[in-house]
C-alpha cells in the first residue's frame, strides 16, 4: 500500500475514533442512568465483544496472567472515570471538560520525562495549539483552583497514565490489542464496581431500555473508540493517538445538536473544525508506513523488529 493510501487509512481511523468517543456523553444522557453504572457496563460489556473478536481471528483470549501494567492501566482508567464524573458535580462542565481533555498534553509531558522519545516540532506545536483552541472553544476565561478542578486535573493525568501504559504494552511488550484490552478493561470494570458499591450506586436493576444504551456504550465509545486507540498505540505514541480527544467536546456538541436538539454556535463550529484540522496535521506528521499491515493482524502479537 502506497503512502497516500496509508495516510487515508490513518485519517479514517482518527475519524472513527473521534465520532466514537464523542458519542459517549450523548449516550449517557439518553440512558438516564447513573454515571458509575454507565462506566461499569461500558467496560464490562466490552469484554465479551473482545472475546468474540479474538475468536473471529482464530485466537482465544483470557483474563489470566494479569500483570502489573494491566493493573496500572485498568486502575487508571477506572479512577479517570470516577474522578471526572465527580468533578462535574463540583465545577462547571466546560471547566471540567477542559482540564480532563488535556490528557494528550499530559501524555506528552510524561513521555518527555520518562522516555527517550523526541517528538517533532510539528507534533509539539500541534498539541499546544489544540490546547489553546480547546480553551477558546469552551470559553474558559479563568480557572479557579478548587476540589472539583483538582479532581478533573487528576482525572486527566490518570487518562494519560492509562494511554502511556497502553503504548508500553503494545509497542514494548508486543501484546496484541485484544489481550491487552481484555485484561485492562477487566481490572477497570472491577475497580469501577467497587467504587459504585462504596458510593451506593445501583448497578443491576435497570430496564431493557437502559441496557440497550449500556451495550451501545460498549460498542461505540469503548470498542471503536478506546480499543481502536489502543490498537494504534503499537505504532504511535500516547500523545499522538490521544490528540484526537481534543475534538471530543466539539464532536459531542455536534451530536447533541443533531440528536438532542442542543444549541451550537457558528464560532464553536469554526473553532471545532480548526481543532480537528490541527489534530489531523499533528497525527499525519508521524511516520505512517506499515499501518495497513497492523490492520491485517489486529489480534496478533506485534512482531519484534
Amino acid at each position: 500500500m502506497n503512502r497516500s493510501k496509508e495516510k487515508l487509512l490513518l485519517f479514517f481511523s482518527i475519524l472513527v475514533i473521534w465520532v466514537s468517543i464523542s458519542s459517549a456523553s450523548v449516550l449517557v444522557v439518553l440512558s438516564q442512568a447513573p454515571a458509575e453504572a454507565c462506566a461499569f457496563w461500558r467496560l464490562f460489556l466490552s469484554l465479551p465483544l473482545l472475546f468474540i473478536v479474538g475468536l473471529l481471528n482464530g485466537r482465544s483470549s483470557s483474563i489470566r496472567s494479569i500483570k502489573l501494567h494491566h493493573m496500572v492501566s485498568g486502575l487508571s482508567l477506572s479512577l479517570h472515570f470516577a474522578l471526572w464524573m465527580h468533578s462535574l458535580i463540583l465545577i462547571p462542565i466546560y471547566v471540567s471538560t477542559l482540564l480532563v481533555t488535556m490528557y494528550p498534553l499530559y501524555s506528552l509531558m510524561i513521555e518527555l520525562a520518562l522516555t527517550k522519545r523526541k517528538p517533532s516540532i510539528i507534533q509539539i506545536a500541534g498539541i499546544f495549539l489544540c490546547s489553546i483552541l480547546l480553551a477558546m472553544l469552551l470559553g474558559v476565561n479563568e480557572l479557579v483552583f478548587n476540589m472539583g478542578a483538582l479532581e478533573a486535573f487528576i482525572a486527566g493525568l490518570f487518562a494519560a497514565v492509562y494511554f502511556v501504559s497502553g503504548h508500553y504494552a503494545r509497542s514494548k511488550l508486543k501484546e496484541s490489542t485484544v489481550d491487552y484490552a481484555i485484561k485492562s478493561y477487566f481490572v477497570a470494570a472491577i475497580a469501577t464496581m467497587l467504587i459504585a458499591f462504596l458510593k451506593g450506586v445501583e448497578l443491576i436493576r435497570y430496564d431493557a431500555y437502559k441496557y440497550m444504551y449500556f451495550l451501545l456504550m460498549a460498542i461505540i465509545p469503548m470498542m471503536f473508540g478506546h480499543t481502536l486507540m489502543n490498537f494504534l498505540l503499537e505504532k504511535y505514541s500516547a500523545s499522538i493517538v490521544t490528540s484526537v480527544s481534543y475534538g471530543e467536546p466539539f464532536g459531542a456538541g455536534l451530536l447533541a445538536y443533531f440528536i438532542l436538539g442542543q444549541e451550537i454556535t457558528m464560532s464553536q463550529i469554526i473553532l471545532g473544525l480548526a481543532i480537528m484540522i490541527t489534530v489531523f496535521i499533528t497525527v499525519s506528521s508521524s511516520n505512517i508506513n506499515g499501518l495497513s499491515d497492523k490492520f491485517e493482524s489486529f489480534n496478533q502479537p506485534c512482531k519484534h523488529r
